[in-house]
């Protein structure tokens, strides 16, 4: 009988082996789920392929390897593709993460089945009741008034009970004295194909006349009267002139009951009837949830390409014509057409009858490109990112995996699309952190789509006007194949920009944060009826609540940061775990209740403009006004359609917008992100004040930017300013060098967190210890251990955080350093500390 190579989804390094399912027949295929034992539950598993017999540990009591066979299958095809098994064996061991893990993070939320245990009161547990409240220790407890008055708890509660071992152990001991059950019950996906009731022709009318030849409903329906053997009644004919009507407008296919049900409130009976009287058969179908809603916004095909377009397309599509590896970098300024260049390509691999992907690295984002590639591709798009609910992105992916997609957008998990025959991979806006996962598996999409392309031996495409420093220097180093494009379309020339220093001027409204210069710009571009855009990078209104008596910074109790006033929702809410505080608050410091909001928000600076042009119609984008997807291209439509005089915006408005009316952008403070703890902080400000300043003069009028700024001698706000991406690189890259920061070093980050500071400080010491110790000589030269300690955001959601940096240019010495570490597990971290392994790590916070 075969035998199974199975990654199963809990912390374990290696893969295991199973048997052949009992009573089945036939080989089971890589990409298959699979339901296995592990210990005494029951885990999903991902078959990966054909397995050898196990050899016997060395000192086992065993001679022989026995093996369990896979309780049961779970798909009837694969979920995804032979040959992406590779890629994800590569990220386990690169990313140290369990490759049942990695595959689960890869595939759509809601696919895990497993098995869990519910309680259950027995007959003399019930007559022992005044027994089980009288325990000294969870008499008391809420579980144990459900238990007592329902006379069971669910699986999710157990699960809860389940990691306390003192009560565990009191459990199993009442079940041995026979007061309760625990049984173990299967839980079953959280998320399944959606199918609907169909209803078509009985064979015996089909048979007689070819309904899809009518022409219209109306003949359609005099046809089928006169080919059915009975008299039908007058609720019958009602709804076979129904069905006729959405046969031929349907072109042809089943009916849908659900359809007929909405029109017509005799359906169900008179269905039973026709179905009885073999007129009609009932079946079922898979139908896809649509992922878009409203249709994407229409892009116009332009009339033609630029001569840089032309340039870059002579060395891009040879490239995809052949269909070998090779990774380019297109660094195009903001305006000059960097899209048609991708869908030009993706129209190239597509005639080679290949597939597409395309990684963005915002939601925000997707919802633009979209409209460009549903424009030119229609519905062989697919999109796939955490905005769409769980049915949408499980549809999305069987599409995909059926192959009935050809080009795939998507933020960073879409790089996991279960694409065949892969022709292309473009990474747009590729210098974006948020490509990189900040929690359980921590990958960067990006650097996985240069491997994915890699091993479907593709060609990969990263899209940037500022480039991360990495990629750049590894352009100008030959690993990557430079593509450049310095002018706008139409040789629209790139906007003015103007420093206004913050720290010398005197404002006519010291009340607001505008400077005069700001102030008078906004107010003629609204007497010229031009559209203006505002950027501030933080969102609410304030950014923190301030005691004037004490001095006392309101805090959130779970995570030591300062919480964000929301005037429109009139709270304060910490935007990392979403605590929320009522706004008439005393100051917990001295008891008073003179608590000010200070600081800046895009809500207070919608609100000031508001003020000073009371007449402009203003509207404010950010995650908490675009919160679903049609409110977002709504309020995009507005911007387009000029219904809105000064947009109002974070991040979400920097990049990838096209807004051809807007001629003045302002950037309210330019120095929110220079002053952070981080080697990147002056790469990010002067990507952000870039892609900023690259929204204004995108149409037929020059664009005019404003940048406040505390820091106007800050080398990040100077090249920014210029429009010098390389002045920059060069500046960077001179001062990372004498630092040995990437990317002449390699990074790790060891983050030890818990709910006890002095055991989280304690086990931070005990790894860098660890650490140390196992450095060969040769090593500790070029691995240098900085740290510990605490991480910057000291605590977040109630835990204490302490981290380890390890730097060199050596990467496999730290892969080897790291596996060590994780190998020696509780030896150096307790239970009760969580450790994580960032490798290329984006953010420290």
């Amino acid at each position: 009988m075969p035998l199974y190579e199975v990654a199963v989804i809990a912390p374990l390094a290696t893969t295991l082996t199973y048997d052949q399912p009992i009573e089945y027949e036939g080989t089971l295929s890589p990409g298959l789920r699979v339901l296995v034992p592990l210990g005494n539950r029951l885990v999903t598993g991902y078959i990966l392929g054909p397995a050898d017999i196990p050899e016997v540990r060395p000192g086992a009591k065993k001679k022989k390897v026995v093996l369990r066979p896979i309780v049961d299958l779970l798909d009837s095809r694969p979920l995804f593709p032979a040959a992406m098994i590779p890629l994800f064996r590569w990220i386990a061991d690169y990313y140290h993460h369990p490759i049942g893990e990695v595959i689960r993070t890869a595939l759509p939320g809601g696919m895990t089945a497993g098995s869990g245990r519910v309680i259950r009161l027995t007959r003399q547990g019930k007559d022992r009741l005044d027994e089980l409240k009288a325990d000294t220790k969870f008499g008391s407890a809420a579980w144990m008034d459900k238990l007592l008055s329902d006379g069971e708890l669910d699986k999710g509660t157990v699960a809860r009970m389940w990691r306390k071992i003192t009560l565990q152990r009191r459990l199993k001991k009442w079940e041995q004295q026979g007061l309760l059950v625990i049984e173990q019950v299967l839980t079953k996906e959280r998320v399944r194909s959606k199918r609907e009731v169909v209803l078509a022709l009985a064979p015996e009318p089909a048979e007689n006349f070819d309904i899809s030849a009518c022409s219209t409903a109306e003949e359609a329906f005099r046809q089928l009267r006169q080919h059915i053997s009975i008299d039908p009644g007058k609720a019958e004919l009602t709804l076979l002139e129904h069905f006729c009507r959405f046969f031929i407008t349907g072109g042809g296919k089943p009916v849908s009951r659900r359809d007929l049900n909405r029109i017509y409130s005799g359906t169900s009976k008179a269905v039973k009837t026709l179905v009885a009287k073999n007129v009609l058969t009932i079946s079922e179908r898979r139908i896809y949830r649509d992922p878009f809603g409203d249709r994407p916004l229409f892009a116009e095909r332009p009339e033609q390409l630029t001569d840089e377009q032309q340039q870059v397309l002579s060395r891009l599509l040879p490239a995809v014509k052949e269909g070998k590896f090779e990774t380019f970098l297109l660094f195009g300024v903001t305006g000059c057409g960097k899209t048609e260049v991708y869908l030009q390509a993706t129209e190239q691999a597509l005639a080679q009858n290949k597939t597409v992907l395309v990684l963005v690295p915002e939601i925000a984002l997707a919802s633009q490109v979209e409209g460009h590639f549903y424009s030119r591709f229609g519905d062989t798009l697919a999109v796939l990112h955490s905005g769409l609910t769980a049915g949408q992105r499980l549809d999305e992916w069987q599409r995909i995996e059926q192959g009935k997609v050809q080009v795939v957008i998507g933020a960073r998990s879409a790089v996991f699309a279960p694409l065949a025959e892969l022709g292309l991979i473009i990474v747009d806006e590729e210098h974006e952190s948020s490509y990189k996962q900040d929690d359980g598996l921590r990958y960067n999409g990006r650097d996985v789509a240069v491997l994915r392309a890699r091993y479907a031996g593709c060609p990969v495409l990263l899209g940037s006007a500022t480039p991360s420093v990495n990629s750049f220097h590894n352009a100008r180093s030959g690993k990557y194949t430079l593509l450049t494009m310095k002018r706008r379309v139409a040789d629209r020339k790139l906007p003015e920009v103007d420093i206004v220093d913050l720290t010398s001027i005197k404002k006519s409204r010291p009340d607001l944060f505008f400077s005069d210069q700001l102030l008078d710009a906004l107010k003629e571009n609204m007497e010229q009826r031009q559209q203006s855009l505002l950027f501030v990078n933080r969102r609410g209104y304030a950014s923190f609540l301030l005691c004037r008596d004490c001095g006392h910074v309101i805090r959130c109790r779970h995570c030591q940061v300062s919480m964000t006033l929301h005037r429109g929702s009139n709270h304060l809410i910490c935007h990392y775990c979403g605590y929320t505080l009522p706004t008439d608050i005393l100051c917990p410091g001295c008891r008073t209740g003179k608590v000010v909001p200070l600081g800046i928000g895009s809500e207070r600076i919608e609100n000031e403009v508001t003020q000073i042009l009371p007449h402009a119609r203003v509207a404010r984008l950010d995650s908490d006004t675009a919160g679903t997807r049609k409110n977002y291209l709504a309020l995009l439509k507005d911007v387009r359609d000029r219904k809105i005089d000064v947009l109002v915006g974070t991040q979400m408005i920097a990049k990838g917008l096209h807004f051809p009316h807007v001629t003045l952008v302002g950037v309210v403070l330019a120095d929110s992100g220079l002053n952070m703890p981080d080697y990147k902080a002056s790469e990010r400000t002067f990507s952000l004040l870039s892609q900023v300043t690259g929204r204004a003069g995108r149409g037929e009028l020059p664009g005019r930017v404003i940048v406040q700024t505390h820091q106007p001698g800050h080398y990040a706000v100077r090249f920014a300013a210029a429009h010098d991406y390389v002045g920059f690189y060069e500046q960077e890259v001179a001062d990372r060098h004498e630092l040995g920061y990437p990317p002449f070093s390699r990074l790790v980050n060891i983050r030890c967190s818990g709910k006890n500071e002095m055991k989280v400080q304690q086990t931070t010491v005990r790894v860098r210890d660890f650490l140390q110790h196992r450095l060969e000589s040769t090593e500790k030269k070029k691995i240098k251990i900085l740290g510990p300690a605490p991480a910057p955001l000291s605590m977040l959601r109630d835990r204490y955080r302490y981290q380890l940096l390890l730097k060199s240019d050596d990467i496999v010495a730290l892969h080897r350093l790291c596996d060590q570490l994780l190998a020696a597990g509780s030896k150096v971290c307790p239970g009760t500390v969580r450790l994580a392994v960032d490798i290329d790590p984006e953010n420290m916070m």
